[in-house]
C-alpha cells in the first residue's frame, strides 16, 4: 500500500468564520443566545443539507490519496448554494459543530460504532443548561435528542421513532430506531470527546470504505424519510416502507435533491476508477 503524504490539515470549527456567516445569511437565520429555541432553528435549517456521498465520490477521484480530500465548511456550503449538495456524516457533522461554535453553543464530536464496523459513524453531543443532547445530522436525526445514563430516551420524528438506552456494562449509549413492526440498532457510542486529530483520521479513513462504491442519498421530505442507494429507493414515513428499484435515477435524484443529472453521472464515472485504485493501493481486495 502507497503512504498516503502526511497530513497537514489543522481542524479547528471556530476557523470557518466565513462559511458560519453564509449559512445563516442564506436560511436568514440572525443570531441569538444560545438557547433550546435557536439550536432547534439551526438544526430546522441545516436539515437541508442531504446525506448524499456523490460530492465525496467526485472528490475522491480527484484525490485519492491526498488529504485534501476531505470538503471543509467553505466547500460544502458553497456546493450547497450553488449545487443542492451535502455531504456525509463526517462533513456535516464538522460544518454542523463549526456553526454551533460559532453560535455559542458548547459541543463536541463522538464517534460510533455499527454493528459491522467500528468507528463508522460520527454525530454531536452538545451541552445545554446542564443537559445532553445528541444531535446526529448524518443520519438526519436532526432533532435534539437528550442523553442519560439512567433514563432512557424515546423520541419520535416525522418518519420513524429513536430510542436512546446507556448500557453500563461497556459504558455505551445505544441507539436504535422503530416503526409500528419492527426496532433496530443503528449504532452505540461512548459519551467521550473525540480529539480534532482523531476525527481527521476516522474522516480520512471513511473515503475507502465500502460504501464509496456506489452512490448515496438519503434526507427527509414532506413524505418522509428517502433512501437512494444506486438505482432502489425506499421511502419510510409513518405509514410504513415503500421500496423498489426505479429506471431512471438521474430523474429521482434531481426531483427529491435537486441535484442535476451531471453530478449523478460523475459520481458514476468515478466509481470504477475509484475502485481501481483501492485495489492497486490496497484498501479494496481483488
Amino acid at each position: 500500500m502507497i503512504l498516503e503524504r502526511q497530513n497537514k490539515t489543522d481542524l479547528d470549527p471556530l476557523n470557518h468564520r466565513q462559511s458560519v456567516k453564509r449559512f445563516l445569511s442564506f436560511y436568514h437565520i440572525e443570531q441569538q443566545k444560545p438557547d433550546a429555541a435557536f439550536l432547534e432553528k439551526i438544526l430546522a435549517h441545516f436539515a437541508n443539507l442531504p446525506y448524499e456521498n456523490i460530492s465525496k465520490i467526485v472528490k475522491l477521484q480527484k484525490n485519492y490519496l491526498a488529504p485534501e480530500r476531505i470538503r471543509l465548511p467553505e466547500e460544502v456550503m458553497e456546493d450547497h448554494a450553488a449545487f443542492h449538495l451535502g455531504g456525509t456524516c463526517f462533513s456535516l457533522t464538522y460544518f454542523l459543530q463549526a456553526i454551533l461554535s460559532e453560535c455559542g453553543f458548547l459541543c463536541y464530536s463522538v464517534i460510533a460504532h455499527m454493528q459491522r464496523m467500528l468507528n463508522a459513524h460520527c454525530s454531536l453531543v452538545v451541552l445545554l443548561e446542564g443537559k445532553k443532547y445528541l444531535v446526529d445530522p448524518g443520519y438526519l436525526l436532526n432533532q435534539p435528542m437528550q442523553i442519560h445514563k439512567e433514563v432512557s430516551r424515546i423520541y419520535r420524528t416525522e418518519h420513524t421513532g429513536v430510542e436512546t438506552v446507556f448500557n453500563p456494562d461497556d459504558e455505551h449509549f445505544y441507539l436504535y430506531t422503530f416503526d409500528r413492526t419492527d426496532k433496530k440498532f443503528r449504532y452505540k457510542f461512548r459519551d467521550q470527546p473525540l480529539s480534532m486529530q482523531e476525527f481527521l483520521k476516522h474522516w480520512l479513513d471513511s473515503f475507502y470504505w465500502p460504501g464509496m462504491r456506489g452512490i448515496c442519498l438519503t434526507r427527509v421530505n414532506r413524505d418522509g424519510m428517502v433512501y437512494v442507494h444506486n438505482d432502489f429507493v425506499q421511502v419510510l414515513n409513518g405509514q410504513g416502507k415503500k421500496k423498489g428499484h426505479v429506471r431512471d435515477v438521474h430523474l429521482l435524484v434531481k426531483e427529491t435533491f435537486h441535484i442535476e443529472p451531471e453530478w449523478v453521472e460523475r459520481a458514476r464515472a468515478a466509481i470504477p476508477e475509484i475502485i481501481s485504485l483501492g485495489r492497486q493501493h490496497g484498501y479494496y481486495q481483488k
